[in-house]
């Protein structure tokens, strides 16, 4: 079974990846304009100082492969697995982000 998955719902996974890396960082009072800023700032502030998860980089970096695969196709096809994939990277994402942002609350 394939699974048809418009661009407008991958771009839609890259925006709720955008909203919960610009969440986090909006909490040092800092703002980048582009995407990049944001996943760099990301990366180097989060991941490379071990506060967050590496796996939270690969996932980044999956979707946004994904996203960029499909820029120049009205449809990219995917495997029923390979979306599960996406949806669980996404809700593993968001747990981890979540649980910062409470840990956060909970030292004040």
């Amino acid at each position: 079974m394939v699974w048809v998955i418009t661009k407008q719902l991958l771009i839609g996974l890259i925006i709720a990846y955008i909203i919960l890396l610009r969440s986090v960082i909006a909490l040092e009072g800092i703002e980048f304009k582009k995407h990049s800023g944001n996943i760099s700032h990301f990366r180097e502030k989060y991941i490379k100082t071990k506060i967050l998860d590496v796996e939270l980089s690969d996932i980044i970096e999956d979707a946004f492969t994904v996203r960029n695969s499909s820029d120049y196709d009205d449809f990219y096809i995917v495997s029923k697995e390979d979306t599960l994939e996406q949806i669980n990277n996404a809700e593993t994402f968001f747990y981890a982000v979540k649980k910062y942002i409470i840990s956060l609350q909970d030292s004040d």
